[in-house]
């Protein structure tokens, strides 16, 4: 079975606790809570470049060692800063896992939500 990373985004606001829905066995998740974008983990590792971009210019921390938040009021920076990244995703599995980031990141947007990195 291939393995997948994923993408939430809350649907309400969950405070500090929003581990607690997500942090458990995949049977036991609440993910009804959540708008949830999931990419196989080799799709994800073409986005590792913007990811690093997050980490520098946002001050974040997404790795693959502890999940991470992108709050509400950093989500447009991230559009930006990985709209500078478009034209450099010239594959096909590269163009398909930008375009789910954008996705999400736009939804994260829509609804003013934190956007959380569960890799």
């Amino acid at each position: 079975m291939e393995r997948y990373d994923e993408i939430f985004i809350p649907i309400h606001d969950l405070n500090d606790d929003w581990t607690i829905y997500i942090n458990t066995d995949p049977e036991h998740r609440q993910l009804h809570h959540f708008v949830q974008f999931k990419m196989f983990e080799k799709e994800n590792e073409t986005l590792w470049d913007i990811y690093s971009a997050f980490n520098e210019k946002l001050e974040t921390l997404i790795d693959r060692y502890e999940n991470e938040e992108l709050p509400a009021g950093k989500v447009d920076a991230a559009i930006a800063i990985a709209e500078n990244f478009r034209n450099k995703k010239t594959g096909e599995l590269e163009k398909a896992a930008f375009e789910k980031l954008m996705q999400a990141l736009r939804k994260a947007k829509e609804m003013g939500k934190p956007i959380y990195f569960w890799f």
